[in-house]
């Protein structure tokens, strides 16, 4: 497969604050249609199985999300993909409205969230 006929291939758990943040960049830069996606259950065998693959071909340990962006080549996080295909198709990240509006308000809402949900997890094992 040429480099010119790839399309990144972007692995997202549907309940990922992080990879729903770069979903929302995607979305409204509208470049969506420049990737493929594959969402993933969290806790689902579907998603160990993509975590031993993926960790595989990069050789790396995976988070989420991942996106394959030329063969062979992985990335990861959120801040980093969203910069990286901002730069490569000429957006400005920071005068999108809804991702603006997400990185404010829900998404640290999520990982507080998570965050208190870790501490329980700790303090009740």
């Amino acid at each position: 497969m040429t480099t010119a006929a790839f399309k990144p291939k972007a692995y997202l758990i549907k309940s990922c604050p992080f990879c729903f943040k770069f979903l929302v960049f995607m979305g409204e830069a509208q470049l969506a249609d420049d990737i493929d996606i594959v969402g993933l259950e969290a806790n689902s065998q579907e998603l160990e199985d993509a975590k031993a693959t993926l960790g595989a071909a990069s050789g790396a340990k995976v988070s989420f999300p991942v996106v394959e962006v030329e063969p062979g080549v992985y990335k990861t996080d959120s801040d980093q993909l969203i910069e990286y295909f901002a730069k490569r198709h000429g957006v400005n990240a920071e005068e999108l409205p809804v991702l603006s509006f997400y990185k404010r308000g829900l998404f640290p809402a999520y990982i507080n969230m998570y965050k208190e949900i870790l501490a329980l997890k700790h303090t009740n094992a």
